[in-house]
């Protein structure tokens, strides 16, 4: 029995090895004859942002699972989660500033993409998610970040500690910007 799940596994692997080296090759014979292809192709991977949501939507539908997930063992206590408490929270540009204690765990208040993870002006060293809800989540002023771009996470995973006494959230979809408060009710 084991044997015939290993070879059905197998033959599985290689088929799927398989398309993608027709498909890459597919890919390469246009980019080479064919200007109009390569022009298109430069313009979607340079001028455009990808959506890997939509990305791992479309993978969990091919392969059946999950693609690009990741997942955090560690054991902390996560700070953002529906029954947020905070000392307190202030307007900071789109964003809100949460007074939190110092080194404090943040957890991701939804599940998505990381799409960035580096330093931004006004907002220090921040993670950006995109959200499975369609929400790109931003929690600055963070150290110790534990994940990297295209990892993806579950709500409450943890992605840093607070550097300091607060954290910078800002939360966007259709360029509007909304409050912690806002978006935790139009989760419910």
């Amino acid at each position: 029995m084991k044997i015939n799940n290993k070879k059905a596994y197998l033959s599985s692997l290689i088929t799927r090895i398989l398309l993608v080296i027709i498909f890459l090759l597919f890919i390469l014979i246009l980019n080479k004859y064919n200007h109009s292809f390569t022009l298109k192709l430069k313009n979607e991977i340079f001028n455009k942002s990808f959506n890997f949501i939509k990305i791992n939507k479309v993978s969990q539908k091919l392969l059946g699972k999950d693609v690009f997930y990741y997942q955090n063992n560690n054991d902390a206590t996560l700070v953002l989660s529906n029954s947020l408490s905070l000392n307190g929270k202030d307007k900071y540009y789109d964003a809100e500033k949460l007074k939190v204690s110092d080194n404090l765990p943040i957890g991701s208040i939804s599940s998505g993409v990381v799409v960035f993870t580096g330093y931004k002006d006004l907002y220090n060293n921040t993670v950006i998610i995109q959200g499975l809800d369609g929400y790109n989540i931003w929690y600055g002023n963070l150290k110790d970040i534990n994940i990297n771009n295209y990892d993806y996470v579950e709500e409450h995973n943890l992605l840093g500690a607070a550097d300091g006494n607060y954290i910078y959230l800002l939360i966007e979809k259709d360029n509007k910007f909304y409050t912690y408060d806002e978006y935790i009710q139009s989760k419910n």
